[in-house]
């Protein structure tokens, strides 16, 4: 699934700089040993400290390639971000960039979906679950609902299409 899409759905116009964000919104994980990424046992606490950086490394990767406007690299930054507060920096709510909610919610079906190195895949019905359960505690509950609505329509025609 993409951030070009979703903003398409939402009537952005921005869509495809929202889209090139998409794919830099862990760009900071480019400053982590990989021994750390491909990690399949629990992190320690430092180890996880480490880890949490790439956001902080990601944000001020973008703010020197001084392409996007300034608000993108805080969307970076954020993209980790619950929105109860308990996120990597602990912002909460509407105080976390709209696009880094969007990330957030579409980074998570992504992970869930096709799985990580340190998690096993879920089926979808089990992901949008996930993600309605969450709703307000880690994710934006009107951006879950929206992303929803999207799923809903882009499998519809798929659908319509078989």
């Amino acid at each position: 699934m993409n951030l070009y899409a979703f903003s398409n759905f939402l009537g952005f116009s921005n869509a495809q700089e929202i889209f090139v964000l998409g794919l830099l919104h862990d760009i900071g994980k480019l400053k982590i040993p990989n021994s750390l990424l491909n990690k399949t046992t629990p992190l320690t606490k430092s180890e996880f400290v480490e880890i949490k950086n790439h956001a902080d490394y990601g944000k001020k990767i973008l703010y020197k390639l001084d392409v996007f406007p300034p608000e993108y690299a805080m969307c970076i930054k954020y993209h980790h971000e619950n929105f109860d507060g308990s996120g990597y920096f602990g912002i909460a709510g509407k105080e976390i960039p709209l696009l880094a909610r969007m990330i957030r919610v579409i980074d998570s079906y992504d992970t869930m979906l096709n799985g990580r190195i340190y998690q096993h895949t879920k089926c979808h019905d089990v992901v949008v679950d996930e993600l309605l359960s969450n709703k307000g505690i880690l994710y934006d509950p009107d951006i879950v609902d929206r992303f929803i609505q999207f799923l809903l329509k882009r499998f519809t025609l798929q659908a319509a299409r078989i």
